[in-house]
């Protein structure tokens, strides 16, 4: 994708850097055409720049104990990846991998830091970014630590649109990128919980379902019950 003619307004590079920036990651960043499932970067390896998503799905994993993997965070076209392993070690504490065939932008650290040094808008950006991530981070242990499946299940529908948009905005159809047993992980709940409150929210009007397509149907209910406006 240019970053020159580049419409995504989601992309933090493409909204906050100068025309001429622009045209300098035009001309020094990589771009990687990846497959389904695979490795972006791993925990414990050297952070050697960022990575943008112009376009597909990833997750990003922390390994709480040996053999046990878990999903943190979900990210959709124009997200930013990579930028946990910014600190004085320089070493990714985490490990990310695409959902689908994805095309993902990766800037050095270098140029990477040109860009915020050189463009005050995306300063801005990063420094409310890396709160918002926190505030988030805070929140996500709160909710799937002390509250009900209901919310924790509303919760994990308001981040899954947050992140990957809707597959149809006119209709609202949940784009959910991840298997529902996959989900039912990530919210911290049983599938069979899961699957139970899914129902649930069709039968309140939540959600209306069609095959096994689900849709929004009350985006206010749905954000009030997850505590998380969907944006």
């Amino acid at each position: 994708m240019n970053c020159n003619s580049c419409t995504n307004k989601r992309c933090p590079i493409n909204m906050y850097c100068l025309p001429n920036w622009l045209e300098y990651t035009q001309k020094t960043k990589s771009t990687l055409y990846l497959t389904k499932n695979h490795s972006i970067f791993k925990a414990g390896e050297l952070v050697r720049g960022i990575y943008i998503l112009c376009s597909g799905k990833a997750k990003v994993m922390m390994e709480k104990e040996k053999c046990n993997v878990e999903i943190i965070r979900l990210a959709g076209s124009g997200q930013v990846l990579g930028h946990r392993g910014f600190s004085e070690k320089m070493v990714y504490p985490i490990s990310a991998k695409t959902l689908n065939e994805s095309e993902i932008a990766s800037i050095s650290n270098e140029d990477f830091f040109k860009l915020v040094r050189e463009n005050k808008d995306l300063a801005i950006y990063m420094m409310m970014f890396f709160a918002d991530e926190l505030l988030m981070s805070e929140q996500t242990f709160q909710i799937y630590g002390t509250q009900t499946s209901r919310a924790k299940v509303a919760y994990t529908l308001v981040l899954v649109i947050n992140a990957f948009r809707y597959a149809d905005h006119n209709t609202k159809q949940i784009d959910f990128g991840l298997s529902l047993h996959e989900l039912a992980t990530f919210a911290k709940v049983s599938y069979s919980a899961f699957s139970r409150v899914l129902a649930k929210f069709v039968e309140e009007g939540l959600l209306v379902k069609k095959t096994w397509k689900y849709y929004v149907a009350d985006e206010a209910a749905l954000s009030n019950l997850a505590g998380v406006e969907i944006k």
